[in-house]
């Protein structure tokens, strides 16, 4: 389609914009030179290039939306968990790491179970075994006393009594029979001995993994509670006031109050938890096996306190101790 204009006929190429009489199409001819935008004779000229302009600009004001939303979701990532922002792309958040190490204490403990029972069965296996051992050893001495006694009647018949001498050559094979299955008995023993060994072997290792699991879990956890304070402690004021509230809150939770927190999780208690007092609540009496955070810091003082656990429980210990193996 063609529209009629001052310099003659030009092609319609889809956006016409009317500046006075002379109508002016956008987009222009790919052909055009760039003074026909900027520099035109024709009233349409600056028109078109405000155009341009007004296009440009809210292109850049897109980019800059999605720009700010992002940082916006970082933001209020980092407000959760403060460590977002410095996490290599790919790695766990806390959450996300004790929700694995929980898993991986699980199973360590599944397999600690498994390795008891298989300890247990191999320990029952070897008694029995060493029993049989004894007795046949006691068999075996009682035999031989037999035929000693047989032997002496023989020698003092003379060799003049048959009944003696079958009754005598009877206990030799019994004896024989008897020491072949001593020997038998004492090479499933030793077999038996080295399996419990190897059991044991591997509740050991078991018991040492889920020590160290576990260890790993307290570890973490702690970690994450050491965090949420110091997000619910420093929630307001600039960037000057936060930082100081973060590395007095952040002493506030030293190696004592881990070990206290540690010492809770491994005893199967509550976790410990941080306590923001009532504005309204005047003189508060603490709970039992709680303590204030700090009373001689102005972010702390009266406001918060932390509620731990009876301290003089003691952890759960990880499969029993460890055992060396009988002698049997």
């Amino acid at each position: 389609m063609w529209r009629a204009t001052r310099g003659g006929e030009r092609p319609d190429h889809g956006i016409g914009v009317a500046i006075g009489r002379d109508p002016v199409t956008w987009p222009p001819s790919l052909g055009a030179p760039l003074s026909s935008f900027d520099d035109s004779p024709e009233p349409g000229g600056g028109r078109a290039g405000g155009c341009l302009v007004q296009i440009v600009t809210h292109g850049v004001a897109l980019v800059l939306g999605a720009v700010l939303g992002v940082v916006g979701a970082q933001v209020v990532e980092y407000m959760r968990d403060p460590e977002t922002l410095s996490r290599p792309e790919g790695a766990l958040s806390r959450a996300e790491l004790i929700a694995k190490l929980d898993d991986a204490e699980r199973k360590y403990s599944e397999l600690l179970a498994e390795t008891a029972k298989k300890e247990e069965a191999a320990r029952s296996e070897l008694e029995a075994a060493s029993k049989k051992v004894v007795d046949l050893e006691g068999a075996v001495s009682s035999k031989g006393e037999e035929i000693a006694v047989l032997e002496l009647k023989v020698k003092k018949a003379k060799g003049q009594s048959a009944a003696l001498k079958k009754e005598l050559e009877a206990k030799q094979a019994e004896l024989a029979e008897l020491t072949v299955q001593l020997e038998e008995a004492r090479v499933e023993q030793e077999r038996l001995r080295g399996e419990l060994s190897e059991s044991q072997e591997e509740t050991r290792v078991a018991r040492e993994e889920t020590r160290v699991s576990r260890g790993e879990t307290t570890d973490a956890r702690w970690q994450s509670f050491r965090s949420d304070v110091i997000l619910a402690v420093c929630e307001k004021g600039n960037r000057k006031k936060l930082a100081e509230c973060r590395d007095e809150v952040s002493g506030m939770l030293d190696s004592k109050r881990a070990a206290r927190f540690k010492q809770c999780v491994g005893s199967r208690q509550s976790q410990p938890r941080l306590v923001r007092v009532d504005d309204k609540e005047k003189d508060p009496q603490l709970p039992r096996w709680s303590e204030w955070l700090d009373q001689e810091s102005k972010f702390t003082e009266n406001k918060y306190y932390i509620v731990f656990c009876d301290p003089t429980l003691p952890e759960a210990t990880v499969g029993g101790p460890d055992e060396e193996l009988d002698e049997f």
